[in-house]
């Protein structure tokens, strides 16, 4: 098929991790993640992915972003996103304080774009079809995966976390009247649901793909309007490019300038036989498929909510399903010398941390265990470390999330979180 469409979205992923790369060092992101905290919160396993010592991680941003301009630019194309998608994946892995959903979006996508044959000589010649199609899902199980999780009682029949959402964007001008309403809500998460259901088969059907194009820009653009998800809305109006036919940039640029469309590309109307070594990439674009279809359901897995343990919820485009609050309070204990302390989060914890940590049991999990250790330095080996937290999902009345007799210095991050996080009570969000 012609690349056309492919090498457009190559083009503008690059140009937006430009932008976000640029963002990074304009608001001071880069001091403010990864020199100023004191604490870490890695993935499990991922212990060693750490921060690089003084102007390292400044040069890490750098190179990232020359990595993003050589995507854009078509220059060592291969190197380039070879490039952005290790120091990306490497600087957003070092702390699940800061982790997003587009963030994961975007590495998947770093992996696909390395593969691709869009270098300067590729972007000149047909390509195999399989690659947009591979593209297309991609985009596709962002918002199938994100309509599925809206299927519950608390987005449809309670519309939250949307109310809490709505009333604190009243001050908008002209919707923030509309905001207003009681019914607005309801609507609007009726509308998101929808939305994330249907949009990928009415950009597939030729005949609504104009006005589903135009739903997908003015869905994102409200949705920044109204919270701060950085490039994601950008991200996804340019991946509902890919739902247009390959040769439509050509298309269109004959349009602009008035004359016939001049293909570079002549697509084989017949493909030759699939060799064997043909059978790789399918196979393993199948395989890369497989792994985003079953990492979003391992949460059937685990007992309990998944908004509430958040077994499962990472890395399964959850988006924007909760408005989670919280207050955690520790306190150590020396057993052989029965002192005592009690210990605020923010005296250790940058303020995103502190807000993070205090609804997530595996980063109140790290932070006993850390605190465990900064006692053992103080002199005070073998110390107990509790929590006292309680948490507001969606607007309900705060509840208990930890077990405030269990020693969390004691439990290991690969051990049943069930034995120390309390149940989730059932109580209908206001």
């Amino acid at each position: 098929m012609d690349p056309a469409s492919l090498v457009v979205y190559r083009v503008l992923f690059g140009l937006l991790m430009v932008a976000a790369v640029a963002r990074f060092f304009a608001y001071g992101w880069i001091h403010e993640h990864y020199l100023t905290p004191r604490v870490l919160f890695p993935y499990a396993g991922l212990e060693w992915i750490r921060p690089w010592p003084g102007v390292g991680m400044y040069l890490h941003f750098a190179l990232m972003g020359l990595g993003a301009l050589g995507i854009a630019l078509g220059v060592a194309y291969r190197a380039s996103a070879l490039t952005f998608l290790l120091t990306f994946t490497y600087a957003h892995l070092i702390d699940k304080t800061y982790y997003l959903n587009h963030y994961y979006f975007i590495s998947l996508v770093g992996v696909l774009l390395v593969a691709l044959p869009l270098g300067e000589a590729g972007a000149r010649r047909a390509v195999p079809a399989w690659w947009l199609w591979l593209l297309r899902v991609q985009v596709g199980l962002v918002y199938f995966f994100g309509g599925v999780a809206k299927l519950k009682s608390d987005w449809l029949l309670h519309a939250q976390p949307m109310k809490i959402w709505l009333a604190a964007s009243t001050d908008l001008p002209v919707l923030g009247q509309l905001f207003e309403q009681q019914w607005a809500p309801y609507a609007f998460s009726i509308a998101g649901a929808v939305f994330d259901l249907g949009v990928v088969p009415a950009l597939l059907w030729k005949r609504s793909r104009a006005l589903a194009y135009a739903a997908v820009v003015a869905f994102h653009v409200i949705t920044r309007m109204l919270f701060p998800i950085g490039m994601f809305p950008w991200l996804m109006i340019a991946g509902a490019l890919l739902f247009f036919p390959p040769d439509w940039p050509r298309r269109l640029a004959s349009w602009l300038r008035r004359g016939p469309m001049r293909p570079t590309v002549q697509p084989e109307r017949a493909p030759a036989p699939l060799t064997k070594r043909a059978w790789v990439g399918p196979v393993l674009a199948a395989a890369f498929l497989g792994v985003q279809l079953l990492l979003p359901l391992r949460h059937l897995l685990y007992p309990g909510e998944p908004l509430w343990t958040e077994e499962g919820f990472r890395f399964a485009w959850n988006v924007m399903l909760m408005e989670k609050d919280g207050v955690a309070e520790f306190h150590v204990r020396e057993p052989a010398s029965g002192k005592h302390w009690r210990v605020s989060p923010s005296q250790h914890l940058t303020p995103d941390q502190v807000r993070m940590m205090s609804t997530q049991p595996d980063m109140l999990l790290t932070f006993a265990h850390y605190l465990a250790h900064h006692f053992a330095e103080q002199g005070h080996p073998g110390v107990e470390v509790r929590a006292d937290v309680f948490v507001s999902l969606n607007g309900r009345p705060r509840q208990r999330l930890v077990d405030p007799t269990v020693d969390l210095a004691a439990v290991g991050p690969w051990e049943d979180l069930h034995g120390w996080v309390l149940p989730f009570r059932q109580v209908d969000p206001p």
